[in-house]
Order: structure tokens, then sequence, then C-alpha cells
């Protein structure tokens, strides 16, 4: 058992590295009967020596590098980054493989300089020299994207379901910069008196509130189908006409123009440096009208980065315009869906089913004496804490140990399979008999 004041210190900073906020609840080391213990971390002088130390401001950023490794070194390489990154209070998510890394962090502001120094002393002797740090669109530094830090091996860095021996990595596409990008895609036409075959390599959810103008925009829900899709869209075309696509940051299609290089004998394949962040980045400075219209999904706690100010999804409960996606907040549904701020805060940031949202409901009101907030802790056997949202918003989310969705949480499912048409859920409610819950205020 830990002393009292290193117990307390052990909980502050589990707390605050968990990144939350106010009075946090003793975790539960072992079941027990006894009522939960708030420790109060504003009114600590312990607590203020440690808050003080934790950076407040993140920049998120990404890198990639396809280098054949050793599997025998892959854990000794996954420890030697979780050391050497905690160091530098990164958090975020590393995956590594015999095809090499593929790396998402939230890096504290101060310590990005430190960050570049370790990808060039470090990395670069062991995977090659590395593309420059990947940063988000966002002008100012802000909350982290990710709650902690995890380095996994993976079969592969981006799954395609084919046989490697297939295909060569090594035969590397054509990585344009986005100034490069954007000077061949606007002048295509005029050049060449045809539209360019341009493919988006992302899923279908990614595309639906963002995409660059004249795409492809395959309906997939996985890599695998976006290598099926790419297959299928070049099947007849000329080896020697030369193929654009993108990806969020441009891994996927580093990998995906390898293919279709070697695998299909194509000549040429184009791909923006860094993907779509790199090209929003390089617009944001430009006096040019961007190629690329709306938002770019990102798949971290930010769940998308503004490229431009269109708007060109809608939400799933009421079919308002919306380019914001949430997960449902009965976690047992977890459902990914675009849903405006007013559905968020009338619905509780559930799906908007009945089933969803009289959860939340119950044990938000059963509970309500314990989110101050204080989470994650333990109702009835069911784990309910408050998650910091958008814009600093919170949302009560209810774990998924209690009741049940029909749908299984963990796996791809689309909002439209389980929500209907925009409209659909608000009819439920009519026919259901219920009046809909109270609207938010406008003031």
């Amino acid at each position: 058992m830990l002393p009292r004041h290193l117990f307390s210190l052990s909980l502050i900073r589990h707390a605050v590295r968990s990144n939350y906020r106010g009075a946090i609840a003793t975790p539960a080391i072992k079941p027990s009967r006894r009522p939960l213990r708030a420790i109060d971390i504003h009114s600590s002088f312990l607590c203020k020596r440690f808050l003080a130390t934790v950076p407040s401001s993140y920049r998120t950023l990404a890198f990639y590098k396809f280098h054949d490794l050793s599997s025998d070194d892959l854990p000794a390489f996954r420890q030697q980054l979780l050391d050497d990154l905690s160091r530098f209070d990164i958090v975020g998510r590393i995956y590594i493989s015999t095809e090499g890394i593929n790396a998402q962090l939230s890096c504290p502001e101060h310590r990005i300089n430190d960050l570049r120094t370790y990808c060039q002393k470090t990395l670069e002797p062991k995977l090659g020299e590395l593309m420059d740090l990947n940063i988000g669109t966002e002008l100012e530094a802000g909350e982290r994207a990710f709650r902690a830090l995890h380095v996994r091996i993976r079969k592969q860095l981006v799954a395609d379901g084919l046989d490697p021996a297939t295909y060569d990595l090594k035969n590397r596409p054509s990585h344009l910069s986005p100034a490069e990008w954007h000077e061949k895609l606007a002048g295509y036409k005029t050049k060449h008196g045809k539209d360019p075959i341009l493919i988006d390599m992302r899923n279908h959810y990614e595309s639906e509130i963002g995409y660059f103008e004249g795409a492809i925009r395959p309906n997939v829900d996985t890599f695998r189908g976006s290598i099926d899709a790419m297959n299928e869209i070049c099947k007849n075309v000329p080896k020697d006409q030369e193929i654009f696509m993108y990806c969020t940051g441009g891994i996927r299609c580093t990998k995906a123009g390898a293919i279709l290089q070697s695998a299909s004998g194509f000549k040429t394949v184009h791909l923006v440096e860094g993907g779509i962040t790199s090209y929003g980045r390089w617009i944001r400075d430009q006096n040019k009208q961007s190629l690329f219209r709306g938002k770019n999904f990102t798949f971290d706690k930010r769940l998308g980065e503004d490229i431009t100010d269109e708007v060109l999804g809608k939400c799933h409960i009421c079919g308002s315009p919306c380019s914001r996606y949430q997960n449902c907040a009965h976690a047992s549904c977890n459902l990914l869906m675009l849903c405006c701020s007013n559905c968020a805060s009338q619905f509780l940031n559930t799906c908007g089913r009945m089933h969803c949202y009289d959860t939340v409901h119950d044990f938000k009101a059963k509970t309500s004496d314990y989110f101050k907030p204080d989470g994650p802790i333990m109702i009835d056997g069911v784990r309910a804490f408050v998650k910091q949202g958008e814009q600093g918003e919170e949302r009560v989310v209810v774990g998924k140990t209690g009741v049940q969705c029909e749908h299984q949480y963990h796996r791809r499912i689309r909002a439209t399979e389980v929500l209907g048409e925009p409209g659909d859920i608000l009819q439920e409610w009519t026919q259901a008999g219920r009046e809909l819950p109270p609207a938010p205020s406008s003031s």
C-alpha cells in the first residue's frame, strides 16, 4: 500500500494525465462498498506544484515511414518509443510493424523542437530520412487530442488485404508538395482537355464532410475497400496516364500508390505530401482558392480539422447542415454519427434513439450528485464518466457494462443503418407517443 501522501500524488498524476478537471474520484483499485472519496486538487499545495509542471498547450501532428524492420526488434523498439517520448510528455498512438512506423501524436508546443531532434538523431538512423512533422491546421496550440501514449505492434501499418509478396513498397509514388499538387490539379483540364483521375483513398464517412473538388469518392468502410475500388477505377485506364490520390496525412496513398505502380504497372501516381493536413496548412497561408472543400476528418479527439468554412454534411438526427462528428454517449452504442450542436444538447450527445437517450438521461439524473465532474465512477455496476468534448463542453458517457444496444458497439456500422434517414428518429419519438426532449435554450 502506498503511503498516504504518495497515494494522493499518484491520484493527481493519473487524473491530470487523463485530462480530468475539478474534483477527482478515487479510482477503485479493489471493489469496495465504502462511498467514494474526492480530493479537491485546487486546494492542495502539492497539487498546485504538480499541475504547474503539466503542459497545457499541445500541437497535434503525425509522421510515418515505410521501412523494413525485423520482427524480432519490434518489442524493444516499442519500449524505447514509450520510454523516450514519455519524457517529452507526448501522448498519442503509434503503430510499428515490419513495414515501418505510423505515428499520430499530441506534443507540448514547447517540446516540438525536442521531438524534431529526437526524430533526426534517434529515429532516422533506424528508419532512414523521415518526413517533417505534419502539424495540424489549427492556428494556435490547444488541448491534447489523445489521453495517453500507446505504442502497438501491428502486422501491417495499414491493412490492405493483399499478399505483401504481390507488391513492392519501395516503388514509391510521386510525392508532390502542396503547391505542386495545387498547380497540377488546377491546370490539368486546360493542359490535357479532360478531368484528372483523382481518387479519395479514405472511408465514406471521411469524405462525407470534405473532399477535393472532382474527386472519385468510393463508398467504402475500410482501406481494403479503397484498394478494391482503386483497382476497379483504374482497370481500363492506360498505364501511362497520371493518377492522383489523396488521404488524411499521406500514409494510405503512399501504400496504395506503390501497389498501383508495382502490381498494376502504372507509370506515375501522384499524392500530396502530408495529405489533406499539409495542403490545409499551405492553403491557409496562400491567397488562393482551396481545391479542397469542407473539413478533414481526423482519427483523434478532434474528429476533424477545418480546411474551408463549407459545411457539406447533414446531421443524422435532424438533417440540418453539419460537419460535427461524435460517438453516441451510450458507450454500448458508440455510434459514429454527424450531429449538430442543437441535437447534441437536446439528446445528451446520444444518437437520439429513445433507448440510448433514456439510458444516459436516467443515469445522469440518478447520479447527478457525482458529476462535478468526477469520473470514471461505478454506479450500480455501470461505468459512467464525464468527457470533455468540443469547445469545452462536457459529455456524460455511460459505460459498456450496462444496458446493451442491439448492434455491437465495436464494429464498423453506418449511422444510416441504425438511424435511417435524417428525421426518422424524430418520427419514432412521435410514433411512440413521446414528446421530444427539451430543446436547448437560445440564450
